[in-house]
């Protein structure tokens, strides 16, 4: 049976065609007709029941509750320090990493700049300066040696 599908669909979710067709279908097929009716009446009860279920439910504290969740309006500050303070306490290993990150992070940088730093400053001979035609003056500092190159004109 193709059209067993189509009995329960509401208006607008079947494409013009299968409309056509489930109901020139049901014009010739009691069997589909009684169905459909069957399914429908289930539908009604079905919806009929869940609208009866939900008036039995009293929603007056509800927006309260929630409020009363969130921290409400009201302290809504010292509502948030407790909450990041019970998170705090019930994730302490996580929290402790966390901490523990920017201080790995900060060793990690010290030895890394320890060992990149340059060695000590060349000794008189080691220095290679090529000016390719120009005055070089070499001035040693407590940093090192530093090379000023200028111009054979005085400039």
């Amino acid at each position: 049976m193709r059209y067993a599908p189509m009995l329960t669909a509401r208006e607008g979710e079947l494409l013009a065609e299968e409309q056509a067709g489930l109901e020139l279908h049901l014009a010739g097929c009691e069997g589909c007709r009684a169905t459909r009716e069957d399914l429908r009446a289930v539908e009604g009860l079905v919806g009929y029941g869940l609208l009866r279920a939900a008036a039995q439910r009293d929603f007056t504290g509800f927006a309260d509750g929630v409020m009363a969740r969130l921290g409400g309006a009201e302290g809504h500050e010292e509502g948030v320090v407790r909450r990041l303070t019970a998170w705090l306490h019930d994730h302490r290993a996580l929290a402790f990493g966390g901490a523990l990150a920017p201080l790995a992070a900060a060793a990690a940088l010290a030895v890394y700049l320890s060992f990149s730093a340059a060695g000590p400053a060349p000794q008189e001979g080691e220095l290679d300066v090529a000016t390719e035609g120009r005055s070089a003056t070499i001035l040693r500092t407590s940093d090192g040696p530093v090379v000023l190159i200028g111009d054979d004109e005085g400039t």
